[in-house]
């Protein structure tokens, strides 16, 4: 678990990150998405409940502060979050390598989602080109984000009981 004082003071620090420093720092196309990479690693380190409230957190505030279609974000992030979550809770998870290849997977099936609504609602999506140009710069800074967040999160991690 993460206590709760811990998700309120991440998820601040995370929004004035994501809004207020990132868009000095980094290009549009170069800005990492935190919210999406800590609620991708969230399902490698914490419980049920803390990896769907930081789904929809950061779904609902993705969609609120970026100007897209309000629970495009939203959505995505509640299917990478079960399918994460069920597929990815394994015995070497804590290793930074896992982090980065889980959040860099979990990007590329964000954005694939991304391009099949955008291609639903009518818009021509050119894959090559999306994949080249969004997706993949994406990836990258979505990985080196999780290898520096990797610690960070693992040390607030609220250990049980020893089994013994």
């Amino acid at each position: 678990d993460m206590s709760s004082f811990s998700m309120i003071v991440t998820g601040f620090l995370l929004f004035l990150i994501q809004w207020s420093v990132f868009p000095f720092l980094f290009s549009a196309q170069w800005q990492p998405d935190l919210w999406l990479t800590v609620m991708v690693m969230s399902t490698l380190i914490y419980d049920k409940k803390t990896v769907f409230i930081w789904a929809v957190a950061g779904g609902i505030i993705q969609d609120l502060t970026s100007g897209s279609s309000v629970g495009f974000h939203l959505f995505s992030y509640l299917v990478i979050a079960s399918l994460f979550y069920w597929g990815g809770r394994r015995r070497f998870n804590r290793h930074w390598y896992v982090s980065c290849i889980a959040v860099m997977a979990g990007t590329l099936l964000g954005q694939i989602i991304f391009a099949i609504v955008a291609a639903i609602s009518g818009e021509w999506v050119s894959v090559p080109a999306y994949i080249a140009f969004k997706c993949a710069p994406l990836m990258l800074v979505n990985g080196l984000a999780a290898i520096c967040l990797h610690r960070i999160l693992w040390s607030i991690r609220i250990e049980g009981d020893p089994q013994w």
